[in-house]
């Protein structure tokens, strides 16, 4: 309240190189990521903050001053990573005149200066400012066009069919492996037959 009554502006910030890479401030388009994550293979270059009080903290006074803070340390990708609102108390001197009835009938005026506290609203909008275009580097920009395409799945390969018993399979078709012989029941060699040994007894 007592900025707005001064006739200034609020709105404030700051950016920080934190990064390993430094650059020149970037003049072009700068891409908004508001989930806290940047595209992949960006170049984290710095934090960045801005801040406002009263009726200038909302987003869409924030946003834009978000933006060219990130630009000014080289970022084209500026990454919010939260927005948080605070209440402050703000002290504001007041000079009060007071009348009172001095000597001989006559008036005279004091002046008594206090405090107030009033309460403000400081909304903060953090994150960091990130690079897709580092010097020298060549090939398609880092943020791609549109979402991720999900993986090509292959077709699965065709089962060889099996021909009915008799018929032969067709010319290029992978052979049909033999059968298992079926298991052998005859007796031992040297023993009679199941039915001659049960007769003998």
């Amino acid at each position: 309240m007592a900025i707005a009554a001064a006739g200034c502006s609020s709105v404030g910030g700051s950016a920080i190189r934190t990064g390993p890479v430094a650059l020149p401030a970037y003049a072009g388009p700068v891409a908004i990521y508001a989930t806290g994550q940047g595209p992949p293979g960006a170049v984290d270059l710095g934090v960045v903050e801005v801040h406002a009080v009263q009726q200038e903290g909302t987003v869409d006074t924030l946003l834009p001053q978000f933006v060219r803070k990130v630009a000014e340390i080289g970022g084209n990708v500026a990454v919010i990573e939260g927005t948080r609102a605070r209440f402050e108390l703000a002290g504001r001197p007041h000079v009060e005149t007071f009348y009172y009835t001095c000597g001989f009938g006559a008036t005279c005026a004091g002046q008594r200066v206090y405090v107030t506290n009033d309460e403000i609203m400081l909304v903060t909008m953090f994150g960091r400012a990130m690079t897709t275009e580092l010097p020298g580097s060549s090939g398609p920009p880092l943020i791609p066009p549109g979402p991720p395409r999900a993986p090509d799945t292959p077709p699965p390969e065709p089962t060889p069919a099996v021909p009915p018993a008799g018929e032969e399979a067709p010319a290029g078709s992978a052979p049909t492996p033999p059968s298992a012989p079926p298991p052998d029941t005859a007796p031992p060699k040297g023993l009679p037959p199941a039915g001659e040994l049960e007769s003998q007894r």
